[in-house]
């Protein structure tokens, strides 16, 4: 894969954001391909993202947005790509991103991506607590904006996957029947639910040539 690494100019960023600016269930399949970039002092990390979750805002039972409004759950009201990052069971972090329009509490869980610059084991970033050690993110980067001017987490545009799957999210039972979860059905670094309540292939999309 032959990808830029550097923060993305104006027309990328405008591009990126029209995903963002998407409802949950629409940013979630289309973030696939994507390529988060790291910095971490002198190192860039990059990781294409192959796994993602939708969670739909106020009225989603298994959302943080329906306990309501509060100081940690505050990005989920940001700008579409505000960061949100949580701890689960005291020690794990994961990586969301605010999604739909400023005001309206969706987001996309980060569940898995493929380390393509870095150095990262190619199973690193399998798994939304693993993404977020390999990345070294924690809830310091809760709030932040991936095309704030200094961020150090940053997306940019990358290929999307020739075939998508999905299924319900893992591990809730509300909306069991319904496809929240989506993936890159191809890559090996997809957690291993990728097998559990498989449904049928999304087609792959057309991007907008970069200019």
């Amino acid at each position: 894969m032959s990808l830029d690494f550097d923060r993305p100019g104006l027309a990328e960023t405008k591009r990126l954001l029209r995903v963002l600016q998407r409802p949950a269930l629409e940013a979630a399949p289309l973030l696939l391909g994507h390529v988060l970039v790291r910095r971490l002092g002198k190192r860039t990390l990059a990781v294409r993202l192959v796994e993602t979750e939708a969670y739909l805002g106020a009225d989603d039972p298994a959302a943080h947005a329906s306990h309501g409004r509060t100081a940690r759950t505050e990005p989920l009201w940001g700008p579409p790509g505000t960061v949100y990052v949580y701890l689960i069971y005291g020690m794990y972090h994961c990586l969301n991103l605010a999604v739909d329009r400023e005001g309206v509490p969706g987001c996309v869980l980060i569940r898995a991506a493929e380390p393509v610059l870095g150095g990262l084991d190619p199973l690193a970033c399998r798994g939304p607590s693993r993404l977020c050690r390999s990345l070294g993110l924690d809830r310091r980067a809760s709030g932040a904006h991936l095309f704030a001017p200094r961020s150090s987490l940053y997306l940019r545009e990358g290929p999307p996957p020739p075939r998508i799957d999905s299924s319900a999210r893992v591990g809730f039972h509300d909306a069991a029947d319904e496809p929240r979860r989506f993936f890159d059905a191809s890559s090996p670094a997809v957690s291993p639910f990728r097998r559990q309540r498989a449904r049928a292939s999304r087609p792959r999309r057309t991007r907008s040539p970069r200019r």
